[in-house]
């Protein structure tokens, strides 16, 4: 198909609307008037046969766009996809080392390395809480290292981040914060069980986001 009509279907808009501004204003002569009214018909009857014409030429170009903005799509979420699964599959590779691996009763693979953490936090002993946290750091560390940022600590790695591929940063960055308080302070450091739950809380977040745990 021609990229619009060919000169068999073609339309003099620009004589229509000279035949329509002489019948709405007035003509020099009544032969001109005549020949307008002539002219201002011919071409409505133009317009008419030639329509389905116009209409299939605007279809087909807006179908042809569609058509290669679907593949288009396709294609970002093929390769989206197989990066998550790649990302997935070195997080888990250093989070989850296959001999530290144990089955769940729900069928899911569970982290070792939470396991810890969780039995820490739900001790009596007020200083596994602190280690809880410590522990749990020591896993966002490890997950910061699949995403090779540059930095040496966690913090210049979280400065690195992408909030678009980390929507989790800000409870990273509180929590990092918080572990960093107690590592500094030591036992001087005082928390409660309540509030180092919701610290613990903030690095089951970030887990979860990159489904580590």
């Amino acid at each position: 198909m021609n990229n619009g009509l060919d000169a068999t279907h073609s339309v003099d808009f620009i004589g229509l609307f000279r035949a329509i501004g002489d019948v709405l204003f007035g003509s020099s002569s009544g032969t001109g008037a005549s020949t307008t009214a002539l002219k201002l018909h011919a071409s409505i009857v133009s317009i008419e046969n030639n329509a389905p014409f116009y209409l299939i030429n605007f279809f087909a170009k807006y179908a042809i766009f569609a058509f290669l903005f679907s593949i288009a799509m396709i294609f970002v979420v093929i390769l989206y996809a197989m990066r998550y699964k790649k990302i997935y599959d070195k997080v888990m590779a250093k989070i989850l080392p296959s001999d530290g691996e144990t089955e769940s009763i729900s069928g899911n693979m569970e982290n070792p390395k939470w396991k810890l953490v969780e039995d820490h936090i739900n001790s009596d002993d007020a200083n596994k809480w602190k280690l809880a946290i410590i522990e749990a750091d020591i896993v966002l560390s490890e997950l910061l290292d699949t995403f090779n940022l540059p930095g040496n600590s966690i913090g210049e790695k979280l400065k690195a981040v992408s909030v678009n591929e980390f929507s989790t940063i800000e409870e990273a960055w509180e929590a990092h914060k918080i572990r960093n308080a107690i590592a500094h302070e030591g036992s001087e450091f005082l928390i409660n069980q309540r509030e180092a739950k919701r610290v613990i809380g903030l690095y089951e977040k970030v887990f979860r986001e990159f489904e580590i745990i």
